[in-house]
């Protein structure tokens, strides 16, 4: 669900709209929009703005459907033609009608899209079909991701409809894995696909990248699996040695670690140079906690782009974006692990015995990340006034009181506000491989109320803004400046891999368009047909101005209005 910035390689003075990537997690549909009409709008809205990618998010044609209102199994069928039997769009047919306009799209999925616990098929009958790739590694996949041998057999089928050959824009299999465990999870879940690519898979499905969205602090578990192969076991690897490192002391990647040693620096199954992963979203924001538990660390991550009166969240609260230079240089302090973020509350320094103790007043110590950076802000300058302070732990303190390490200063008996590190990761270690940049894509949210204080609270302008000039800090490679580092020294970011989240709140929040809604004459009611709710939405309005019941544009609600609707009269 985001927009990802395009994949041309000319650097735009300002960046716009049609250079992002389109990610669209169909949230409106079906529902108060059908499948068929919802796709119509997609379509229609990626021809007036192409997206260079677009990452769509499918269900299971066998979901459940009693009552036949959902058209699961008519709009997802992979053996479908272009329409249906009732001449409605199918999934074929948009994909076909959408491949002279967007060249790359991934098909995305979550926990829910081929669930067990809700699809009553698991041999994908419903459609005729069956599984494919049952016997292949079983105890890899996480129960919630026990049929994807379901999803692969849907897979096999789509890639190879007749309706879409040479007219096929399907690039990618993506999914979010959220839910189905952690990090040992998600490897298995890659080992499993990469697998079924190089053994089981038709020409088709091998030629798909593999793609998946994780959290930012993922970022020692990416490193690893976009690197490329082989690793330092075998000769020609690209892998700088602290990656390599990372990868043996690293438990999250225990089992590719494993695999890696079987197939002495490869894959047992290939020798092949391609990565783990070809295409990783790292998610550059995390929510807002609606309850937080004294020493238990919030992972919050929003302050580097937007301020509230308290540095701090509720869901009544208001949020400001800053400048997008400011933005850009407090992520950049983020990703090298220098304090960046406005705490909450005030601390207070004291010094005993040539030791720092922080107290503070209803400030975050008790819910901070492990090994915090942080510095008081003193009316004369940062205190300490040389480097920062370090909370040492792995869990924050539970009383709003903590030990740090660093230079020895008080702040003379007064509680002050602070900066800190809101997480406390260096984006610099490991290094990646050289390669690896092109396969990061660096995501950001337009989320919009009190627990998502994300750039829905600014405007397009704003983020634009803000990647402009965070491109234009990154590609310096010295330490100054530099958030990508290889094996050689410092990597530029791409000018081509940024994301934002999503289609959806595009369109609420900064007002791109009205999402998944069919604009029709007649269609006063918005929902895809005009029938007697039409009629009945006017005559509420009568003599009004209603600009949703003025179907004849005259300013006024009367009887050319309901004309209209009779002439319309059916679905859009």
């Amino acid at each position: 669900m985001l927009f990802l910035l395009g994949l041309t390689s000319s650097v735009c003075a300002q960046y716009t709209l049609t250079d992002f990537i389109l990610w669209d997690y169909r949230d409106t549909s079906p529902g108060t929009i059908t499948l068929p009409k919802y796709h119509e709008w997609l379509g229609s809205y990626c021809q007036g703005n192409p997206p260079p990618r677009l990452i769509l998010y499918i269900t299971d044609p066998c979901n459940p459907d009693p009552d036949s209102t959902q058209g699961w199994l008519k709009f997802y069928d992979p053996t479908a033609g272009v329409t249906d039997a009732d001449g409605n769009l199918t999934f074929v047919g948009f994909l076909k009608q959408l491949q002279p306009h967007v060249s790359d799209v991934e098909l995305l999925i979550d926990l829910t899209s081929f669930s067990a616990s809700v699809t009553p098929n698991p041999s994908n009958s419903c459609w005729g079909g069956s599984p494919s790739g049952s016997s292949l590694e079983p105890a890899w996949l996480p129960s919630a991701f026990s049929r994807l041998p379901n999803t692969m057999g849907w897979l096999e089928a789509l890639m190879q409809n007749v309706h879409l050959q040479n007219a096929n824009p399907v690039q990618a299999f993506a999914l979010d894995p959220e839910g189905s465990g952690g990090a040992p999870e998600y490897i298995n879940i890659m080992l499993w696909l990469d697998k079924y690519k190089a053994t089981t898979a038709s020409p088709q499905v091998q030629a798909l990248d593999i793609s998946m969205t994780l959290a930012f602090e993922a970022h020692n578990l990416v490193k690893n699996c976009v690197a490329e192969l082989p690793t330092p076991l075998a000769s020609g690897s690209n892998w700088p040695a602290s990656l390599w490192a990372n990868m043996q002391a690293n438990s999250g990647v225990a089992n590719y670690y494993a695999q890696i040693q079987q197939g002495n620096g490869f894959l047992p199954w290939r020798t092949t140079t391609d990565s783990l992963l070809q295409r990783a979203y790292l998610q550059v924001y995390s929510a807002c906690i609606a309850q937080r538990t004294p020493g238990s660390e919030t992972s919050e991550f929003w302050r580097f782009a937007a301020t509230s009166s308290d540095c701090d969240c509720n869901e009544t609260a208001t949020y400001t974006v800053q400048s997008g230079a400011s933005v850009a240089s407090n992520l950049v302090d983020v990703m090298q692990r220098t304090p960046a973020a406005c705490g909450k509350g005030t601390i207070e320094a004291s010094v005993s015995n040539q030791a720092v103790t922080l107290s503070g007043t209803n400030s975050i110590m008790p819910f901070m990340e492990g090994y915090t950076r942080l510095f008081l802000d003193g009316s004369s300058g940062p205190i300490p006034s040389s480097g920062v302070w370090k909370y040492m732990a792995s869990d924050p303190p539970v009383a709003d009181t903590a030990h740090v390490t660093g230079q020895i200063e008080s702040s003379a008996g007064h509680s002050l506000p602070y900066t800190y590190t809101e997480i406390s990761i260096d984006f610099r270690a490991p290094e990646m491989t050289d390669n690896s940049p092109d396969r990061i894509i660096l995501m950001f949210s337009a989320e919009k109320n009190g627990l998502l204080p994300f750039f829905g609270w600014g405007t397009p302008s704003d983020f634009y803004s803000f990647i402009t000039n965070f491109y234009a800090s990154t590609q310096a490679t010295t330490d100054a400046t530099t958030v990508y580092m290889g094996g050689s020294g410092g990597l530029p970011v791409p000018h081509n891999r940024f994301g934002l989240y999503d289609l959806k709140q595009l369109c609420d929040n900064w007002g791109i368009g009205q999402y998944g809604t069919v604009i029709c004459p007649g269609d006063g009611t918005l929902d895809g047909i005009v029938n007697l709710a039409d009629i009945l939405h006017a005559i509420s309005f009568w003599g009004t101005s209603e600009q949703t019941a003025d179907h004849n544009g005259d300013g006024i609600i009367g009887v050319q209005d309901l004309l209209v609707i009779v002439h319309s009269w059916g679905d859009c």
